[in-house]
């Protein structure tokens, strides 16, 4: 009963592997059937995508903004959030800041600095 299991085992992978070699000859002998004309023309194609492709990230690169300009805007909202009530601290790019006002309207002055641990 064991020699019949190993057969059909062994007869198994065999099959497995001529079949993922019989593919793996139909997908490369496909390449060698163009004609130069052919290839050129493939080949221009792929140069017209890659060109695109380039140009389109670089347009997509001049948009991202800067880290800094990113900081800058955080520390902007959280510094005019209206939630905010005295003794709230923020963090900024700079470090921790304490919120000392009381008034609706946030100004830079209602902002303390935390001075970093020891």
């Amino acid at each position: 009963m064991a020699s019949h299991v190993t057969a059909l085992l062994v007869a198994a992978c065999l099959a497995a592997m001529s079949l993922c070699c019989a593919a793996e000859e139909t997908d490369s002998s496909v390449d060698f059937a163009l004609t130069p004309e052919q290839w050129q023309q493939r080949l221009e194609l792929a140069r017209r995508r890659s060109e695109a492709f380039v140009a389109s990230a670089r347009a997509r690169a001049t948009t991202i903004a800067e880290p800094d300009q990113k900081d800058a805007e955080a520390t902007e909202r959280a510094m005019k959030d209206p939630t905010l009530q005295s003794g709230d601290v923020i963090a900024t790019k700079k470090g921790f800041l304490v919120f000392i006002g009381r008034d609706e309207e946030r100004r830079p002055d209602q902002f303390r600095s935390i001075p970093p641990p020891p």
